[in-house]
């Protein structure tokens, strides 16, 4: 026992100072044997063999103890020997993501009978859990309907809001944004096989996309006291499957098209909606398989897949610019018939292959290869962005990992990991190269679009380990991750875009050249007992964060279109660790059996959270920033639609007050090679969770639970002019609503804020800082009920009411006071988060108050099988404003300004997504053929999902985006 110990101690030393690991969600599960006889005394020294996607053996302890960990998900086998005793067998110990199998063998002394044989499954509540999560098994994932994507899957997690609903895959070729319990969307992470991948530049996104078969399991967890958990979003897992002693594998072929989709844009809704999107076609196949290469040794699991959606984008033939023929408008000045004004194909494709084996009794291994691309044709496409102003994507994502698993006796684990991820991806415009790009007074783009590329590669190290000594079992682990991102943005046409104020009246923003080249280090560390009594599990423990973000050289190209010559080239110096952030946060869980048979647990947890930091956040400091000026009252005297050099110049020498805003530079001094940007004084943002619940176990496959969240969100960070806060604003006038603004939103006077002008004057750049006092809080409540598969039927249901509210204590907590869409600055308002970049546009996140979700699954006979997959939930805020409010701010003069009382007092209407399944199941020996006709949407709503909400549109209030129509899927899987 001291050898291994010492063992153990040695292996943490090395494994801490050479591969400090960056820590994710666990991505495995484990079962904890306790064998004991018939009169319930612990038996040491009995074999425990375990058999299944992992194979390993251990003999219980001294407590009559063995812990297999490191598990990945599915069924397995645990047999125990011991002599006088008869042989145990259990063929059916499910095991999930992040959870532990408590089970209890019972040894009955030898007699007529040699064995035992157990058919019941584990119990389907833990009480070492520690994060409030839904797992998706490979059940729900093959089962139940969905549009295969992990966003489909997200919206069915109580809490989480989604910013769009998929019908059919219509919205598969794109990322969603989404949200949960008041957390901001970049605090959502994303991990692969227990790797962080969670795209550092584009913070809570995913830096590729994925084939759905790939996936044993999807684990997303949303609070709770884990360790392992390092930010207070939500924390999304993949599991790859494994390849074990039986070869086998699977196919699939998913189609759907035009004609299988039915029309919801009927009766009073003709001319109300602007557009809308339709699938044109979708293609979904691949395959997957694996099995021994070595038989109990080594083993092989291969994937390779590809999903294709195309869509036309319908908008109003009198809305449509261009190509009329070709879209199918015969009027082209009509305001009730629709035809096709761009379309988006998105081509994903994906490859894995994971290998794992056992090096020796003690020593397992694996290593993975994931390689994910996205071909995008028509990126943006939508009623405002026609054809010419979207965009092609292409970049391939790799991911190398390899891992090593260490039994360092039958009470000591260790287990380390090296990732290297390639990321990147490039966006270029499909209009003609030296076309410039103008919005009309309508909102929609004409001509080109911005281009940009970028490098995003992760290099990331992982150890973690457990120690069992007595009631208690000690967890620790390091961490270390390095994400680095360089990218550049241009817009065609001189790097000019030209914005319409009421025709021939336009405004242009001239820009430069912009190169970011930054980088951030990620460390951590983290140290936690669990100790475990006959009805009382209490865990408890600490874990320390290290940010550190830094700046590299760049040089940005002057854009001398700029009349005031005020976009010089600059070159960008580099800064190291220009900002650390350092956390230590404490966890604490506990649970309790309320009754002897262990079926109902009382959960409590306290749980700080520290923030991630962008890896971009150090830009900050930049000599280059992202720069642009902005000219108003701009004429367009040669009648070529967009605002020219010569026009620009025209304007700002007619009136210098034409030039209305800028943004990256000291006006005062715009040839510096310093920055005038600072670090001021500044903290690590902070979440303060409590949680409790209460789970119950109806069955040994089906339990209930609910629990209650509160959380405060402090200490947060923002980029502010320096010097200014919302106390050196002064109101400079108040917007009243007209006539046909007040039919929309009942009628407003809403003032509107300028910044001092002493204070512009001597803010010459900007400082990150704390933001002083502003804070949010989140209350919420959640129940689940959930039967796992057996006897031919599996269902989840669940119900979630949801508030968080941000607070600004004083004017110092403000930046501009102006409620704008995108700030409202309400105290006590509700947090709202518009989408942006991959996510959609004009969709405006607020927690719903209701949110109910049912899916499930029944096996019939003669190999029916029925599928249900339901969504209801509040609809959509509606943020009503008026754009280009002139408010006589120095800095930035036109704004736009809410009118509206809360980002929530209009919402739109209730989300009712209903999809069902009929399959059939066709067995040949061996293999499985399964049939599927799915329906999405089947009740064929048109439920309204965006509208125009800047009141100053001639399009005010129109419908942007409705629900996509029912259609039909169908689908042919083969397994063996």
């Amino acid at each position: 026992m001291r050898k291994g110990l010492m063992q153990g101690l040695l292996a943490v030393l090395f494994l801490a100072v050479f591969a400090l690991p960056s820590s994710a969600q666990s991505y495995t599960g484990r079962i904890d044997v306790t064998v004991v006889d018939g009169t319930g005394a612990v038996l040491p020294g009995v074999s425990v063999d375990l058999s299944g996607a992992q194979t390993a053996s251990a003999v219980t302890s001294a407590t009559g103890e063995a812990h297999f960990l490191n598990l990945p998900p599915g069924k397995y086998t645990v047999a125990a020997k011991l002599q006088k005793f008869k042989d145990y067998k259990n063929d059916n110990v499910m095991v999930s993501t992040g959870l532990s199998v408590p089970l209890k063998v019972t040894l009955s002394l030898s007699g007529v009978s040699s064995s035992t044989e157990v058919t019941s499954e584990a119990p389907t509540i833990d009480p070492r859990k520690e994060t409030i999560s839904t797992t998706m098994t490979l059940d729900d994932l093959q089962k139940i309907p969905s549009s295969r994507d992990p966003w489909v899957v997200l919206q069915t997690v109580p809490g989480i809001i989604v910013d769009r609903v998929n019908v059919g895959g219509a919205e598969s070729g794109q990322q969603s944004n989404y949200q949960a319990k008041g957390a901001d969307v970049a605090q959502n992470t994303w991990s692969m096989d227990g790797i962080a991948i969670t795209d550092m530049a584009a913070l809570g996104s995913t830096p590729t996309y994925y084939d759905f078969d790939m996936f044993q399991e999807m684990n997303v967890a949303t609070g709770g006291s884990d360790l392992s958990i390092a930010t207070p979003g939500v924390a999304l897992n993949f599991v790859l499957r494994s390849g074990t002693n039986q070869w086998r594998g699977s196919g699939r072929y998913y189609f759907e098209n035009h004609s299988m989709q039915a029309n919801n844009v009927s009766g009073s809704a003709v001319g109300q909606i602007a557009s809308y999107n339709r699938i044109n076609s979708l293609l979904d196949y691949g395959a997957e398989g694996g099995g021994p290469l070595i038989k109990n040794r080594l083993f092989l699991q291969a994937s390779a897949g590809e999903t294709h959606p195309k869509l036309n984008i319908y908008s109003k033939c009198n809305a449509i610019s261009s190509g009329f023929a070709a879209s199918g408008c015969t009027d082209a000045t009509s305001a009730t018939t629709y035809g096709i004004s761009s379309t988006d194909e998105t081509i994903l494709q994906d490859y894995s292959v994971k290998t794992t084996g056992e090096i020796s009794k003690n020593i397992r291994g694996s290593f993975t290869y994931f390689d994910g691309n996205k071909i995008k044709h028509g990126r943006g496409a939508s009623g405002t962005r026609p054809t010419e102003t979207t965009l092609d994507q292409t970049g391939p994502t790799a991911l190398y990992k390899g891992e090593m698993d260490f039994t360092l006796s039958h009470s000591a684990f260790i287990a380390a990991r090296y990732s290297r991820l390639t990321g990147g991806f490039s966006l270029t415009p499909k209009g003609v190269p030296t076309q410039e790009a103008y919005q009309d007074d309508a909102g929609v783009w004409h001509g080109n679009y911005y281009m940009y590329s970028t490098n995003r590669p992760q290099n990331t190290m992982s150890a973690d380990g457990n120690w069992f000594k007595g009631k208690n079992e000690l967890k620790f682990g390091f961490g270390w991750r390095k994400a680095t991102v360089t990218s550049e943005t241009s817009w065609p046409g001189g790097n000019i875009y030209t914005i319409y104020n009421g025709y021939p009246n336009m405004n242009a923003q001239v820009v430069r050249d912009h190169h970011t080249n930054a980088s951030a280090v990620y460390s951590n560390g983290y140290f936690g007992d669990t100790l475990t009594f006959a009805n009382v599990t209490v865990n408890a423990g600490v874990r320390w964060d290290r940010q550190q973000a830094s700046l590299g050289a760049v040089t940005d190209q002057a854009n001398t279109a700029d009349p005031a010559g005020l976009l010089p080239t600059l070159n960008g110096q580099a800064a190291t660790n220009a900002i650390i952030w350092n956390s230590i946060t404490p966890r604490v869980g506990f649970a309790a059996s309320l009754d002897k048979e262990h079926k109902t647990l009382l959960r409590a947890s306290y749980s700080v959270f520290a923030s991630q930091i962008n890896a971009t956040q150090a830009s900050v400091l930049g000599t280059v920033q992202y720069s642009y000026t902005y000219y108003i009252n701009v004429q367009d005297t040669n009648h070529n639609g967009v605002a020219d050099p010569s026009e620009i110049a025209a304007a700002y020498a007619a009136s210098k007050s034409n030039l209305a805003g800028y943004s990256g530079f000291n006006i005062n001094n715009p040839n510096a090679l310093t920055t005038p940007n600072a670090i001021g004084s500044y903290k690590t943002p902070k979440t303060y969770e409590a949680v409790l619940g209460l789970d119950h176990e109806l069955a040994r496959d089906f339990s209930v639970s609910a629990s209650y969240t509160f959380r405060k969100y402090t200490n947060f960070d923002w980029n502010v002019l320096t010097g200014v806060s919302g106390a050196v604003y002064t109101q400079s006038g108040s917007f009243t609503c007209g006539a046909a603004q007040n039919v929309i939103v009942g009628g407003c006077i809403v003032p509107y804020y300028a910044l001092n002008a002493a204070a512009s004057a001597a803010a010459a750049g900007t400082t990150f800082s704390s933001r002083p006092g502003y804070n949010r809080k989140f209350n919420g409540v959640e129940a689940t009920a959930t039967k796992r598969m057996s006897h031919n039927w599996m269902a989840r249901a669940s119900f979630s009411t949801n508030s968080a509210r941000e607070y600004f204590p004083s004017a110092t907590a403000l930046g501009d006071p102006t409620s704008s869409p995108t700030t409202p600055n309400i105290n006590g308002g509700q947090f709202e988060t518009p989408t942006t970049g991959s996510g959609k546009s004009n969709i405006y996140l607020v927690l719903p108050r209701y949110q109910a979700i049912l899916n499930g699954t029944i096996q019939t006979k003669y190999g029916i099988n029925l599928g249900l997959n339901y969504l209801m939930r509040q609809g959509y805020a509606e943020p009503f404003f008026v754009s280009k409010v002139a408010t006589g701010d120095p800095r930035t003069n036109l704004k736009s300004v809410l009118v509206v009382t809360s980002v929530d007092e209009f919402r739109l209407p209730v989300v009712n997504s209903l999809d069902v399944r009929v399959g059939k199941t066709i067995k040949a020996n061996k293999t499985t053929f399964d049939l599927d006709f799915d329906i999405f949407n089947l009740l064929n709503a048109g439920t309204v999902l965006g509208r125009q909400y800047d009141l100053t549109k001639s399009t005010a209030n129109q419908i942007l985006e409705i629900e996509n129509p029912r259609i039909l899927r169908f689908g042919v899987r083969v397994g063996f």
